[in-house]
């Protein structure tokens, strides 16, 4: 017990770590505003789940036995905790002990219990996590000092409490406690050491030094673990640990209702913004807050790039690296940013225009001297994402890398004017025709000829409105599954009608590369012409489509009740609307969408109709489910070639050949594309038939 020293401990330790804290707030203020302050109960069951559960880490079961190991960190530090609490005031108070933690309540003891086995848990886990680094080195980990020092001070933490515990048991029980000690000694609940075996553990490893011994053990132990534990807090913002403070509230702030933060509806109209280019991300200033928080809370886990496409393939798109980056500029570019804030907010609507205009211009000369694209992050790197979402499934700490993509490809593509010029093409294609490919509109219906298709504009009293889809209509392949799923409705004799001419691409690709002006075209065009008809409800064969009807649209007042294909044949086979012979020989596997499964959570309903048709039943690939591997056709890349590394689709191809299954399953037409064009690449297109559902279900109904 000391005060004075335990009062300049704290007020140093606290006032380091509250100025480096003040300015890491205040930059995260000086970004963008976004709105993270909606439903409450939602935001707190995740933290509960994914921050305090951490079931990201525990969960996934391929980094099961790592994910046991940081959780048990995790939670021995929370736990912990209240030891902590006790300690410091055990600094001014001799025998401190919180409320209700003290030797008169069974609860004191549950705790002393509890804080004892962790203890001892958390040092076995620190101890096997250096073990993991050294020895075992998994290859998306980056092996640095930082790590082994923060790993080397939870492990000074446990042993110097252990220890402090240790010698105070020898001080009691061996010597008589000559510095009259206090202990918990209940007689209801007895000698607080028969509930902490380990501390008793640690005790038989000094109990052969003296009193005087074991008084100094414990003393140094004691402000040891103090000093540690500060240096710990203070070391904890300056690196990825900063994360143990940023993890809670970020999983807190995610997004809720669509698995990531939306592509915000650019006002293209408004001069302002194409004046001080704040059209997508161009400048680092222009992130939001969130995405501050993101790149602060980055663990460098580099579980991101393992499951990414990209990197698997030696695309330069390497998220952790990609992160580290935007935060390094972020941290370079601080002041400036907290400048260009105040000096924002100082601008009033009815000010002298000469002052706002100087303002703006001492605004605009604090931007980064550093181009984002090209300077900071390559241009090759930002056009390598399929926007899969494959890592931030797998991030444990709910950081959203998407919509920092996209709205830098909007900055690229609006502001600069530079994007990949093989984009052209299909760009044109949608400006003319309303469709990538450049077919003429006029012909988007023909794929119907001879089916008895409705169309819209001839009877609109329908139940629902089939969405086609540029795939559905143009692409010959692609066609094959229109007319399987139109087969299939009408067996079920389901009330619909096409658009036909009048329905135009949904924007999905043009809004993926970053051109919002030609998306917000598209999308209005279609929402008008399905107003027009009083479109409630629709089925969608593409999951782009879907998730650009169902999440995007209602940005622009289109607002409908949106249903992928799978969804809706499961609900028919269900119902008893059609049913199924299982009749399918031959062994089959299926390949999830990403746009299907990660954007939209379908992933049981394409199975329970592979089940229903298949006499040898599913068999799963090693990437499957919420971990399913990309195809490579997301984000654009379906208008792209693929020019450095190994094509995506090659390897997704070469994974399901392995499988040796004699049909492969798809959901979506680029899927549908991209994994025949792998099959035929890899000369197994006789062996491995690549069909999408709505054939398999057509062929196979009674």
């Amino acid at each position: 017990m000391n005060p004075l020293f335990m009062s300049i401990l704290l007020i140093v330790g606290l006032a380091i770590f509250g100025r480096t804290m003040y300015q890491k707030t205040l930059l995260l203020m000086a970004l963008e505003p976004t709105d993270r302050a909606n439903h409450i109960m939602d935001r707190i069951k995740n933290v509960v789940i994914i921050a305090l559960g951490q079931k990201r880490l525990v969960g996934r079961k391929k980094e099961w036995a790592a994910g046991i190991m940081h959780a048990f960190i995790f939670w021995g530090f929370c736990i912990l905790l209240i030891r902590s609490l006790n300690l410091y005031g055990e600094g001014f108070v001799k025998g401190f002990q919180l409320p209700l933690f003290g030797d008169g309540s069974i609860l004191g003891y549950l705790y002393i219990a509890l804080k004892d086995i962790m203890e001892g848990i958390v040092l076995l886990m620190a101890g096997y996590a250096i073990f993991r680094r050294a020895v075992l080195k998994p290859e998306r980990m980056h092996n640095t000092w930082e790590a082994y020092f923060v790993l080397g001070m939870i492990g000074v933490l446990m042993i110097s409490d252990l220890l402090l515990d240790g010698a105070r048991y020898n001080l009691i029980v061996l010597h008589n406690n000559p510095e009259h000690l206090h202990f918990f000694n209940n007689p209801q609940y007895g000698s607080e050491f028969l509930w902490t075996p380990v501390s008793v553990g640690a005790a038989s490893l000094i109990s052969g030094f003296s009193a005087e011994a074991n008084g100094l053990i414990l003393t140094t132990m004691f402000w040891l673990h103090i000093i540690t534990q500060l240096t710990f807090l203070n070391f904890l913002p300056l690196g990825k640990h900063f994360h143990v403070i940023t993890a809670l509230p970020n999983v807190f702030l995610k997004s809720l209702g669509y698995p990531h933060e939306k592509t915000r509806l650019l006002d293209l109209e408004d001069e302002s913004v194409w004046e001080d280019e704040s059209l997508g991300i161009n400048h680092i200033h222009q992130l939001n807050w969130k995405q501050g928080l993101d790149l602060y809370t980055c663990t460098e886990c580099g579980r991101c790039k393992e499951v990414c496409p990209c990197f698997a393939t030696d695309k330069p798109l390497n998220l952790h690296d990609f992160n580290d980056t935007l935060k390094a500029e972020l941290f370079e570019n601080a002041d400036n940013i907290i400048k260009r804030a105040k000096l924002a907010a100082s601008i009033k609507e009815d000010g002298d225009p000469e002052e706002i205009e100087k303002i703006k211009e001492e605004m605009a000369g604090l931007n980064s001297q550093k181009q984002l694209i090209g300077d900071v992050i390559e241009e090759d790197t930002l056009w390598a994402c399929t926007t899969c979402r494959a890592c931030e499934k797998v991030c444990p700490v709910t950081i959203e890398h998407v919509p920092r993509i996209m709205a830098m490809r909007q900055g690229q593509t609006l502001m600069a004017g530079v994007y990949p010029q093989e984009l052209n093409t299909a760009l044109k294609g949608l400006e003319r025709n309303g469709n990538p490919w450049g077919i003429g509109y006029d012909k988007r219906a023909e794929w119907a000829d001879g089916l008895d298709v409705k169309m819209m504009a001839d009877d609109q009293d329908v139940d629902y409105l089939l969405w086609v889809g540029c795939a559905g209509s143009f692409d010959d392949r692609s066609k094959k599954v229109s007319v399987s799923l139109v087969k299939i409705l009408q067996k079920a004799n389901i009330s619909f009608a096409i658009l036909g001419k009048e329905e135009k691409c949904t924007g999905d690709f043009a809004r993926r590369v970053g051109n919002e002006m030609m998306y917000q075209m598209m999308a209005q065009e279609n929402i008008e012409t399905m107003n027009n008809y009083k479109v409630k409800k629709i089925i969608a064969a593409c999951p782009h489509c879907l998730n650009t009807l169902k999440h995007e649209y209602p940005q622009m007042g289109g607002n409908y009740e949106v249903i992928h294909h799978t969804d809706f044949i499961d609900q028919l086979i269900k119902s008893g609307k059609i049913t199924l012979s299982r009749s399918l020989e031959g062994s089959l596997t299926y390949h999830d969408p990403c746009y299907l499964g990660r954007y939209n959570s379908i992933y049981d309903q394409p199975r329970s109709i592979l089940e229903a048709i298949s006499k040898d039943g599913l068999k799963e690939l090693d990437r499957h489910g919420q971990e399913s591997f990309c195809c490579g056709a997301g984000g654009g890349r379906m208008w792209m070639e693929e020019t450095i590394g190994k094509r995506i689709n090659v390897e997704r191809s070469e994974e399901i050949a392995t499988q040796k299954a004699a049909t492969v399953a798809v959901a979506c037409p680029f899927c549908l594309t991209m994994i025949e064009d792998g099959m035929k690449e890899l000369d197994k297109d006789e062996d491995i038939k690549t069909q999408d559902i709505a054939e398999l279900v057509a062929n196979n109904m009674a």
